[in-house]
């Protein structure tokens, strides 16, 4: 069952990157990240209501330093999407757990096995083989990178925060944080959006709550490992919605790179199968 809704968690969060791409460079990119956070607040209120839960947690240090980390993955991976190829940008966006990995033995103490150093080559071979000088020498590639860094110290402190918090009230909280901020951010160059573009953003939000929804009952309902190995059907989906949308086919060397990365993941996640984790106060 976890895995099925680690299916759909995947499933919403690259329909959610196909609609900012969509969107793409006709919204100023604070003003993006703002809507996206606000239009998602009343459904996330909605099951935090439903489910009883508190509205604040209580380690609000740690939630202050998720959100600053969280906003500017947000907010890169936002710009990459809209100004490279998407599959090329989702790729790229995976190299999060290998970040994780370096970045682990630092900030959790955990030790991190040889299994996981291969791992981690295998997947930075894979992003030099994306970063060929013919094709992807770009900003948007580097803020690609940049934002899967963010990203990945983002979600070592949520594995913090889980030791006392209730993950989608940390989620909730994060996305009112990152509201505020952004909207001071985007204050000085709001742009109306058009019809359509509510459209858009109305599903941006949707999809990126469902999936947020979908992952944590993921993470409730089977082992970490295997749960995140599913999420690797994401790439996927970029590579299809990439191709029929926009008409874009990853060279031999992005599929070589992508391939690399995705195995450099997995490896890690293999490396974890037997490793025990705590259950999260989300299964009581």
């Amino acid at each position: 069952m976890g895995i099925f809704y680690m299916l759909l968690a995947s499933g919403c969060f690259a329909t959610m990157s196909a609609f900012v791409k969509a969107i793409g460079q006709s919204l100023p990119l604070p003003e993006l990240v703002f809507l996206r956070c606000l239009l998602a607040l009343p459904f996330l209120l909605l099951i935090i209501r439903l489910r009883q839960r508190p509205l604040v947690v209580k380690a609000r240090k740690l939630l202050f330093l998720r959100t600053l980390f969280g906003m500017a993955a947000m907010s890169g991976f936002f710009y990459a999407l809209t100004h490279m190829p998407f599959a090329e940008c989702i790729f790229l966006g995976r190299t999060q757990p290998l970040f994780i990995a370096l970045l682990a033995p630092f900030m959790l103490g955990e030790k991190t096995p040889m299994v996981s150093w291969f791992a981690i080559i295998t997947g930075l071979g894979g992003v030099a083989l994306i970063f060929q000088p013919s094709v992807s020498w770009s900003v948007a590639a580097w803020v690609a990178i940049a934002a899967a860094g963010s990203s990945s110290l983002a979600h070592i402190l949520v594995r913090r925060l889980n030791a006392t918090e209730y993950p989608l009230v940390i989620v909730f909280n994060f996305t009112i944080l990152t509201c505020l901020f952004s909207g001071f951010w985007s204050l000085s160059n709001l742009v109306m959006p058009t019809s359509t573009q509510w459209l858009f953003l109305l599903c941006v939000s949707l999809f990126a709550s469902l999936g947020q929804l979908c992952m944590t009952l993921a993470y409730q309902h089977d082992r970490a490992p295997a749960v995140a190995s599913a999420s690797y059907t994401s790439v996927f989906l970029a590579v299809i919605y990439g191709y029929l949308i926009w008409g874009e086919m990853p060279n031999p060397f992005t599929w070589l790179g992508g391939g690399l990365i995705v195995t450099g993941g997995i490896l890690l996640l293999k490396s974890r199968i037997h490793v025990h984790e705590p259950p999260s106060p989300a299964a009581t």
